[in-house]
């Protein structure tokens, strides 16, 4: 879903209290905001209660919702805090303790014409990525966030981010040219 369409169902849900639009937001962003959650929670469950819990009131303020520049970056600060402020009221971990270490999968309309086994390869060579490089990968490349908005949410610098991506880059062509040889051909005419 691009940013236009993101903006116009966060106008949409804002002036005309439309719940069909908000329900499409909440599906584009639900799973990926889950792997999120679930990445500090460590606990599906419990991230999927803050995703929903993020929405309701997400809902409940939906006539301030035109004034969201970046919905992407919003909702995913929302959700960070939200699970931060779960953690903290079950006296788990202190804010700066939450782990990086999940498996995350990629998937994307675009993925579509790439086949099940692939995509299954595709998803393993991602979760052979470092815990903080696969978070940053997956949160530019698949939710769409910019650089700098990663760093602001994961409070990072904009240059560690560059370079997480750089890494998984790399790691990700090297690996998929070793376990896709047929897609090797298909990725540099893509670059070109």
């Amino acid at each position: 879903m691009n940013e236009d369409r993101k903006r116009y169902l966060l106008l949409v849900i804002a002036e005309h209290d439309d719940q069909n639009a908000f329900d499409e937001l909440f599906n584009f962003y639900f799973p990926g905001l889950v792997s999120f959650a679930s990445n500090i929670l460590e606990d599906r469950q419990l991230a999927e209660e803050v995703v929903e819990d993020v929405f309701v009131k997400l809902w409940q303020n939906r006539k301030t919702m035109v004034s969201i520049k970046s919905p992407s970056h919003y909702i995913y600060t929302a959700v960070k805090y939200t699970a931060l402020s779960t953690l903290k009221k079950q006296n788990i971990i202190s804010y700066e303790d939450y782990s990086d270490d999940v498996e995350l999968t990629y998937s994307s309309p675009e993925s579509d014409y790439i086949s099940n086994e692939n995509i299954t390869r595709i998803n393993e060579a991602i979760n052979q990525l470092p815990p903080k490089c696969r978070l940053i990968f997956r949160l530019i490349k698949e939710e769409g966030l910019k650089y700098d908005e990663v760093a602001q949410l994961l409070q990072l610098s904009v240059k560690t981010v560059e370079s997480q991506m750089t890494i998984a880059i790399k790691k990700l062509t090297v690996t998929i040219q070793q376990m896709l040889p047929d897609m090797t051909g298909h990725l540099l005419r893509k670059k070109a």
